[in-house]
């Protein structure tokens, strides 16, 4: 098979800089890599350079027979994270995602905007997410129907570095429609394009063909 440069992914920053998003569960999701999340969803601003990880993990175990070779393999769990930082340290979304809501109290004043917010235990909310990045034209977008921070670190407030918040998102399983009617339970949707017309892609793919032969 010969290489091809063209399916490579280095991601970046949308054109409009949203890359994260949130919102309730039930606010109606992207169905499409190019289509804007609904604006119920709430923009958190920049992330840390190392991007984000969408980040599936399947484990499983092998049981033996007598004899001592292999039976059948087994999957015991799958789990589905996605890792980010957020750099804007004062973004109204940022706050709200971090402390909850109901934790954050805003008040604008004349002199400055004030802002209240309560540290405590209780557990955030599950919500929808969605994550965006694109590579020329091509775009990935990432929809997490339900899905809960389940840690979130705050970095030093120091004189060298801007104040961050890592965070690790986990996704919980959710029964969505497919394009074909029928039910799928999905982690996460992923969706993408490539940015080229199927015209172009067929007369590429057939002009590499013949540069092989």
């Amino acid at each position: 098979m010969a290489v091809n440069i063209n399916n490579a992914f280095v991601g970046t920053p949308p054109i409009d800089g949203g890359v994260y998003f949130n919102a309730p569960v039930g606010t109606p999701l992207p169905t499409s890599a190019t289509e804007m999340p609904d604006d119920a969803f709430i923009d958190h601003g920049a992330i840390g350079p190392d991007g984000f990880n969408v980040q599936p993990t399947r484990t499983s175990n092998t049981e033996k027979m007598f004899g001592g070779g292999d039976w059948v393999d087994t999957q015991d769990d799958y789990t589905e994270e996605v890792t980010l930082t957020f750099l804007e340290d004062d973004n109204e979304g940022v706050i709200d995602t971090i402390y909850g809501e109901d934790n954050v109290v805003i008040t604008p004043g004349a002199e400055g905007t004030q802002k209240t917010i309560y540290h405590t235990k209780q557990r955030l909310p599950i919500k929808s997410h969605v994550i965006r990045a694109m590579d020329g034209d091509k775009y990935k977008t990432y929809v997490i129907p339900r899905g809960r921070i389940t840690t979130a670190e705050k970095t030093a407030d120091v004189h060298t570095a801007s104040t961050k918040y890592n965070v690790t998102i986990k996704a919980f399983p959710y029964v969505l429609e497919d394009a074909d009617g029928e039910d799928r339970e999905v982690y996460v949707v992923e969706y993408r394009d490539d940015g080229r017309p199927a015209e172009e892609t067929r007369e590429t793919a057939n002009a590499e063909a013949g540069a092989t032969q």
